[in-house]
């Protein structure tokens, strides 16, 4: 057995059962399919970011997700993961050891795969906005990718899921004490939460295990306010594409990245809270850059193992899209 190196120009490898596992701050991830692009398991659990949970619970969020997958069945041969990470990937190898053994084990990094997985690229320019956010500048022959941002809910992730969230509980907050603009997304909390009165968000927030988890989930509300018109929700997603934006733009220039790389690809699920935060971010940098490309990604950042897996075969990108939209529909973003 060998391992896959993204960009590698090896085909003479043998598919079989191959696992993608993705993982981050809000939620975990797997597929298992065969050799035939055929889905085998699935699996969706809670995030595995120890910065934004506790260990325990990720590794409870690991055993879940393992056995909605693998349903029971034990002594799985697998020849090849694909493993994106964010946490103690320990947890992970620890936990796959009671239901499968591993061949090769490829672990692709969040830059990489969002690329992949975003638009069949290995190359480019990645803005990543989950419940955390990164900009990266990607590079099939490094190794290690250029980053910008990462330092997490309280040093920074301006423009992520937890920012939005933490935006609109502030102005929720002000709204509802007499200072803030009118807004709905009160009401919408008050209703998903459930509240019988206003300073219960205290607890609901700073009682949780994971109060960023918490904080993030709200970046659906301020979708659904926004779709409804509402003022205070549209400024906050303007101003978390600016600030991605703003992000890119210093990437860019720090690291004097040649126009070949500018291909922008967007990740994470920030990006699907409301057009008005794409938008905002698309028009931003092409009026800094005339000729950078922008794209909203195409298909769920878990599909990059099995996007690499199409591109080392030599599938082309519009047959490989297709596929995927034949086989995965539920994992292709529209």
């Amino acid at each position: 057995a060998y391992l896959i190196r993204i960009g590698s120009e090896r085909r003479d490898y043998f598919m079989g059962k191959i696992l993608a596992v993705d993982g981050g701050g809000s939620k975990l991830r797997m597929l298992l399919f065969d050799d035939d692009f055929k889905l085998l398991g699935q699996g969706l659990s809670g995030g595995v970011n120890v910065t934004q949970t506790t260990p325990e619970n990720s590794r409870a969020n690991v055993a879940d997700c393992l056995g909605q997958v693998f349903k029971g069945e034990r002594s799985v041969n697998l020849d090849r993961i694909y493993v994106v990470f964010v946490g103690p990937v320990n947890i992970l190898y620890e936990g796959l050891e009671k239901y499968a053994t591993v061949k090769e084990v490829v672990e692709l990094g969040e830059a990489k795969a969002g690329m992949l997985a975003g638009i069949m690229e290995k190359e480019g320019i990645l803005a990543l906005s989950g419940t955390g956010c990164d900009v990266f500048y990607v590079r099939e022959e490094e190794s290690l990718n250029i980053l910008l941002g990462g330092w997490g809910p309280i040093l920074g992730d301006q423009g992520s899921g937890t920012w939005i969230g933490e935006e609109a509980i502030k102005a929720a907050v002000k709204y509802v004490e007499g200072w803030g603009k009118p807004t709905k997304i009160f009401s919408l909390i008050e209703r998903d939460w459930k509240l019988e009165y206003p300073r219960q968000m205290i607890q609901i927030v700073h009682g949780a295990v994971a109060p960023f988890r918490v904080v993030a989930s709200l970046t659906h509300i301020v979708g659904e306010a926004a779709r409804a018109g509402d003022e205070v929700a549209l400024e906050i997603l303007a101003e978390a594409g600016e600030l991605m934006a703003q992000q890119a733009d210093c990437l860019i220039r720090r690291e004097g990245i040649p126009d070949r790389y500018w291909k922008v690809a967007c990740c994470g699920g920030a990006w699907k809270t409301h057009p008005k935060m794409f938008d905002t971010f698309r028009r931003r940098l092409e009026e800094l850059y005339p000729n950078i490309q922008v794209y909203k990604p195409w298909f769920e950042h878990i599909l990059a193992g099995l996007v690499n897996e199409m591109l080392l075969r030599g599938i082309p990108v519009e047959q490989g899209k297709q596929l995927i939209q034949e086989k995965f529909p539920d994992y292709v973003i529209n």
